[in-house]
């Protein structure tokens, strides 16, 4: 008879433990939804002299987009990317 009681408590108990772990897990995934997200962008072609390079960074500034890296490559044989970061605000409603 201590062995099946003890069965049902185990059992009970692991029940318990399941459905507080599933409230956190769907808390969490529900409060996510305000989240800022990030979107990352890469150029490697961009027009190197100076007044075209000017334009286009404004460019993409102007719609969002902030230049966080300058990758020059091989230092022999530059290449240069351009990587560009825009954080998308979630939307009320």
């Amino acid at each position: 008879m201590s062995l099946l009681k003890n069965r049902w408590i185990t059992r009970t108990i692991f029940l318990l433990v399941t459905l507080v772990f599933a409230s956190i897990l769907f808390w969490h995934v529900s409060s996510a939804q305000g989240v800022a997200r990030v979107h990352y962008r890469v150029l490697e072609s961009l027009p190197m002299d100076n007044a075209r390079l000017e334009a286009q960074l404004n460019e993409l500034g102007q719609t969002g987009w902030e230049l966080v890296l300058v990758d020059i490559g091989n230092v022999t044989k530059p290449a240069p990317r351009f990587i560009f970061k825009r954080v998308e605000q979630p939307t009320a409603g």
